[in-house]
């Protein structure tokens, strides 16, 4: 059944005091990578906002509101020195949690940058990504997921736009059928069609997609994790299953709403390290490029294969379905059923917020956050 335009509204908007900007905001979100801050704040727009992510002399790093609080002026362009960033403009300085340290020209006898501060958000570094906390208090905790968390690997990592709203990505993820056309290979057309099953489980939907590939009935498992997360891989090259978005390491992937129109693709992979040796093929690591722009419309064309490039497989089907895909015109059928489901999920944690609680996936108890292992995998059934 299609959504209405409210329906449809109330999933796409991401702005504050929106329903599902509200519900995004009691997650920690990537906002960057580490390496990628020079000795220069950068500008970042996440979730309708615009911010200002600095690391300070010390290390630390910190999210301010992009304008500074005395005359409006954009911190980006401020000076990373005594204890944190002091704007461009007429020198106010401001530490990671927003403290305001000095108002040069105020005489020495003056309280008042004692009773002001500029707006500033929780930050955390796991992994080389640095997460941000937009919501209310009390924080959640950072999921320390495998990718993240483990220490017997190497990881690779990456980000890019893609110019369309970020809930049509992570539909993308629970809609498993896509596979075997998007990303199609030689082989992947004759597999048989099988069965969807995709089904709640404490940090989102566990997807497993069952089908016939080369005379043997086969289970692809992969997870879509709250609230805009999939995890993927282990599926060796040459591997039965194998289709042209397989990867033989595993990867974890953020869609992080800049704003309604828009949205970053945050991508981590990691192998676990053997005798010196990564057990995976790794991407090429561009974490301290930062963002990569990409063009609305412009896709790379693998010429040995006849077809898209793998890279860009996702982002033309998804950008092509307008940039807020209208669900009112829509016809869902039984394959949709990862789609359904997602929609559900996303209506419950309105819900669920509303009325005071956590929705799925958020993670308070320390005892459960150690290390939070998700092993996509293919299983042989006969």
């Amino acid at each position: 059944m299609a959504l209405s335009k409210e329906e449809n509204d109330m999933l796409t908007q991401v702005g504050p005091g929106k329903p599902a900007g509200e519900l995004l905001r009691r997650y920690w979100q990537p906002i960057g990578f580490a390496n990628e801050l020079q000795g220069k704040p950068k500008k970042k727009r996440i979730l309708g906002e615009d911010v200002v992510l600095f690391k300070d002399e010390f290390g630390k790093f910190g999210v301010l509101a992009l304008r500074c609080m005395h005359r409006g002026t954009s911190l980006e362009f401020g000076h990373i020195e005594s204890g944190g960033l002091r704007c461009c403009y007429h020198g106010w300085l401001f530490n990671v949690d927003g403290k305001v340290l000095e108002t040069p020209g105020e005489g020495a006898e003056s309280t008042f940058k004692d009773r002001v501060r500029q707006p500033s958000y929780k930050v955390q570094e796991l992994g080389g990504v640095l997460f941000v906390y937009l919501g209310p208090e009390p924080a959640p905790l950072l999921p320390r997921y495998d990718v993240l968390a483990r220490q017997d690997g190497q990881r690779a990592m990456r980000a890019r736009i893609v110019n369309c709203n970020y809930f049509q990505m992570i539909e993308n993820s629970v809609d498993q059928n896509h596979l075997k056309w998007l990303h199609r290979g030689i082989t992947t057309p004759t597999w048989e069609d099988g069965e969807i099953n995709p089904q709640i489980f404490e940090h989102g939907v566990l997807n497993t997609y069952t089908r016939r590939v080369a005379g043997k009935n086969w289970a692809h498992v992969n997870f879509f994790v709250m609230p805009t997360i999939n995890k993927t891989g282990n599926v060796e090259e040459g591997h039965p299953t194998e289709h042209r978005a397989s990867s033989s390491c595993e990867v974890m992937r953020w869609r992080v709403p800049i704003d309604d129109t828009s949205t970053i693709h945050y991508t981590v992979e990691f192998a676990n390290v053997v005798e010196g040796k990564p057990t995976a093929k790794l991407m090429k690591d561009r974490a301290a490029e930062g963002v990569q722009d990409t063009v609305f419309g412009k896709y790379r064309w693998d010429d040995e294969t006849g077809w898209l490039a793998r890279e860009d497989q996702d982002r033309a089907a998804q950008e092509s379905q307008g940039v807020i895909f209208d669900r009112t015109a829509e016809h869902l059928v039984t394959t949709d059923k990862g789609v359904i489901l997602l929609r559900k999920i996303y209506k419950d944690g309105i819900e669920a917020i509303k009325q005071g609680r956590d929705p799925l996936g958020v993670v308070r108890d320390p005892a459960k956050n150690e290390l939070i292992r998700l092993e996509p995998r293919e299983e042989m059934l006969d």
